[in-house]
Formats: C-alpha cells, structure tokens, sequence
C-alpha cells in the first residue's frame, strides 16, 4: 500500500455519490478488491465520520449518522469473505 493507495482510495471509492460507471473498468474493480481486502480498510469503513451540514441535508443529525453509518456497512466485507 503507498501513500498514493491512501490518498485516492477515499475519492475513487466515492464514485456513486458522483453518479460514476465503473462497470468494464477492470483494472480498477481488481485494485477496489486489494484495497477491500486490507484488514486496517475494512476497519476504517466502520467509522465514518458525517458531516450533515456538508451534504445539505434537512434530517436531524441522529438520523443522518444512522443512514450514514448504514451507507458504508454494506460495503465492509465480513472477515469470511476476505
């Protein structure tokens, strides 16, 4: 993993907020997968730190957090599929 892996993995891995296929984008489906695979990411997944007011959003915080927190377990890997 290199400092340039840390840098853009969070931006990169953002790509459906901005809408963004990757479908066919083979290359970076296999560099997604060993980044997922690194135990300290997948942990990093589980503590998102939300900032409501940044998406504009009208929901209580509480709520944003939950949905938030929901947004990202489904992409954390159980330690049986890693």
């Amino acid at each position: 993993m290199s400092i340039a892996d840390m840098a853009l993995y969070p931006w990169a891995r953002a790509y459906p907020w901005a809408k963004v296929q990757v479908d066919g984008l083979e290359h970076l489906q296999a560099w997604f997968d060993r980044m997922d695979a690194r135990p300290a990411v997948q942990k990093a997944l589980t503590l998102p730190h939300a900032r409501p007011y940044f998406w504009d959003t009208d929901q209580d915080e509480s709520a944003f957090h939950r949905q938030n927190a929901a947004n990202f377990s489904a992409d954390v890997r159980s330690a049986k599929s890693t």
